[in-house]
């Protein structure tokens, strides 16, 4: 299963196999535009040859921004022609902030400890490692907290 989330200048992807992180990664010219993420999208299908795809779908409530939706609306339509399950899913609010949200994410998936960013001051930028558990808070989005290979969390 392979998630892809879109944030201001990055797109990034996580890979579950058997509830386990497989592969992830994300590319600032993928958030370039829709043909770079068009592109990145089919990249990433060949490459991982997932069987399922999530992507968010976006409300009209969203803070998105137009070119991101742009570019989330291209990766979609690359899912809904390749050989795959492609499901969008509305990303919803269950914590405070994201950082609380990858916390709480880390205690399913312990793989992603390294990549779990410290809460930011204000001023400081948004860490560029936050996109991987959007793409994780996306998969569980369809699949609730349970891991998608069955294993409950406690």
């Amino acid at each position: 299963m392979l998630a892809i989330s879109v944030a201001s200048g990055r797109v990034g992807h996580v890979l579950l196999e058997a509830g386990k992180v497989a592969d992830l990664g994300m590319s600032r010219k993928a958030s370039s535009g829709p043909t770079e993420a068009r592109g990145y999208t089919a990249q990433r299908i060949e490459i991982l040859r997932p069987d399922v795809i999530v992507t968010e779908k976006l409300l009209r409530k969203s803070k998105k921004g137009e070119k991101t939706r742009a570019i989330i609306a291209a990766i979609t339509s690359v899912g809904d022609v390749a050989d795959v399950l492609n499901v969008e899913v509305a990303r919803g609010r269950s914590h405070k902030n994201r950082f609380e949200e990858a916390a709480d994410v880390v205690g399913r998936y312990p793989e992603m400890r390294p990549y779990l960013p410290k809460i930011r001051k204000p001023w400081e930028a948004e860490p560029k490692t936050l996109i991987y558990f959007e793409a994780l808070s996306l998969i569980e989005s369809v699949f609730g907290e349970a891991r998608p290979d069955g294993e409950k969390t406690t």
